[in-house]
């Protein structure tokens, strides 16, 4: 008996934005050849790619059991092609045709009819004849070679079009490769296996810079190899095939870092760490010590190789050559954390006379994490005298607040004000001036500048704020005078208008009006649709006041100054003005 379904189920699946998608490709007949077999509905379904998708749902007796699709984003089941599948059994049941279980057709063939179905599987997949040639034993005498899967890999990448969108093809193409590495682990023959994964991985990086991969769709089937790679170490024990594994992962790792980390690597250290070991993690490290040596590297990027050589082996290390490491390596966090730890201050402190303001902060966050509080602030100070670096202000500010020194804090928050002039660095002075009950004092010197600078969207917001609507009144009319209107000043002005419509209703209205002008003057069927929320709002006070002729005189006028713009008639209409 199968689950009775309905179109909330599958949103509830996939998710609302797939379900709407999913909606369009059923509404669009995008799934055909659509069975039922047993308790699981197959189809197709055309997507974005040439080649449709493969989709699949098994229900139990709760509802659906499981789920997937061949899309490059289908693997657990809650894409839009499964919606699709789905919408398509609860609207149109009666186009799944109904077929055999495939165990009951398979028992029935006679050998020369599995012959000639097995010929014509592989005609369509020929990666899959690898998985015939097994001995009695079940087990491959001798392990496929990477070549073979990396110029199926290849084969993938020719039939691209290099359009736009193009790396979920490949994606979906080169997955369907890996099917025969996880094929290969199930008969547990790692070595098959690893050979799947090594030659997709390095067809992968030889072509990756070829492509936008936007959304890391082709990191993402490096990263399934990876973890393909280490099913393949945790199942065997042979020194060169782990060798050759390793290897591998470590050609993603350089890959990565020499394009900058674009995220090929993800999680494969973590692969190392949890199965390589302590000589695997030792030859590992010389491969990085030979990679990262010369001058070639940038800091990132030596950096990075240093990272990685901390994890493989800075637990073995004494202090000395830690020490050393990280100075060859650029590791200055890790180099001051271990100097405060062996109570070398002064050297600690040295180092940060080298550093760039953002690495000095993660430094002094250092130094106080070490209970050297005093001293970071003191060299965060320094900083700020050199340079004004409105960054280490910020950061001493905070500090202060930390360690309650509030009247230092007011005085960074006021400094940091008058450099940059934002509604959050006002309400900082602001609060940290009344915990001292200084704001009076304090709060013409904020504005006066703001005055003479014609600041008046911040000035307009300060006013709201603080509830003196009749000077943001003012500030607001200044800024339906500029030139320009800033989509965030109009924001503000209507901020303003609501606020005076209850004790400045005719203020709100002349405010209304100018906002709703001054959009329609922008033109854009965006501005058109604003403007009608202003005039929604003068019709609602008009007749409020009991001013409705008005208000009809006033729409007259403004339809017959504007009869030239459709877009704007449309949208008047659809709102009921």
């Amino acid at each position: 008996m199968f689950p009775d379904l309905g179109e909330d189920d599958v949103r509830a699946l996939v998710g609302s934005r797939s379900f709407e998608r999913g909606y369009r490709y059923f509404l669009d007949g995008a799934v055909f050849d659509a069975r039922l077999q047993g308790m699981t509905i197959r189809a197709c379904c055309e997507g974005s790619q040439p080649q449709p998708y493969r989709v699949r749902v098994t229900f139990d007796s709760d509802g659906i059991g499981e789920s997937h699709c061949s899309c490059p984003v289908g693997e657990d089941g809650d894409c839009k092609h499964i919606a699709a599948l789905l919408l398509t059994w609860i609207h149109r049941p009666e186009e799944f045709r109904e077929v055999e279980d495939l165990d009951a057709v398979l028992g029935r063939m006679s050998r020369e009819e599995l012959i000639v179905l097995v010929r014509r599987m592989l005609a369509q997949r020929p990666e899959l004849e690898v998985l015939l040639a097994s001995p009695s034993g079940g087990r491959r005498q001798m392990p496929v070679k990477p070549e073979v899967y990396r110029s199926r890999a290849a084969a993938v990448f020719r039939r691209a079009d290099y359009g736009w969108g193009v790396e979920e093809s490949i994606a979906g193409g080169l997955k369907e490769i890996l099917e025969a590495g996880s094929g290969f682990l199930s008969q547990e023959d790692p070595a098959s296996a690893a050979a799947v994964y090594t030659g997709a991985v390095m067809e992968i990086l030889s072509r990756y810079e070829e492509f936008q991969d936007a959304e890391g769709l082709l990191c993402e089937v490096v990263q399934e190899c990876a973890y393909g790679l280490g099913l393949c170490l945790e199942g065997s024990d042979d020194p060169a095939l782990r060798e050759g594994i390793l290897r591998t992962l470590f050609e993603i790792i350089r890959s990565d870092t020499d394009l900058g980390g674009v995220g090929l690597s993800d999680d494969v250290v973590e692969v190392v760490l949890k199965h390589a070991s302590p000589d695997e993690r030792r030859v590992f490290a010389s491969w990085v010590r030979e990679a990262s040596a010369g001058d070639a590297l940038n800091d990132w990027q030596r950096r990075t190789w240093g990272e990685l050589l901390l994890m493989l082996e800075g637990g073995d290390l004494d202090d000395e050559k830690f020490l050393e490491l990280c100075r060859k390596m650029g590791l200055l966090e890790h180099l001051v954390d271990r100097l405060l730890s062996l109570g070398r201050l002064d050297e600690a402190v040295a180092e940060t006379k080298r550093v760039d303001n953002k690495r000095l902060l993660r430094l002094a966050e250092i130094f106080v994490a070490h209970g050297h509080g005093g001293i970071a602030e003191r060299v965060v100070a320094e900083q700020v005298e050199a340079t004004g670096s409105w960054i280490m202000m910020d950061w001493l500010k905070n500090r202060c607040l930390e360690t309650g020194d509030l009247s230092r804090a007011l005085e960074l928050s006021r400094q940091l004000f008058l450099i940059q002039p934002t509604f959050s660095r006002y309400q900082d002075v602001r609060d940290i001036a009344r915990k001292l009950g200084a704001w009076e004092h304090l709060r013409a010197q904020l504005l006066d500048p703001l005055i003479s600078s014609c600041r008046y969207d911040l000035l307009l917001r300060i006013h709201l704020d603080e509830g003196e609507i009749e000077r943001a009144i003012e500030s607001a009319k200044v800024l339906l005078g500029r030139d320009a209107l800033k989509t965030w000043d109009a924001d503000l002005i209507e901020n303003v208008a609501r606020a005076a419509e209850d004790e400045h209703m005719d203020a709100a209205l002349e405010i209304y009006r100018g906002l709703a002008e001054r959009l329609i003057g922008a033109r854009g069927r965006e501005n058109y649709q604003r403007a009608c929320g202003c005039l929604t709002r003068i019709r609602e006070l008009y007749q409020r006041s009991g001013k409705s002729e008005e208000w009809d005189e006033y729409i007259l006028d403004l339809r017959e100054r504007n009869r030239r713009l459709p877009a704007l008639r449309e949208e008047m209409e659809r709102a009921g003005l």
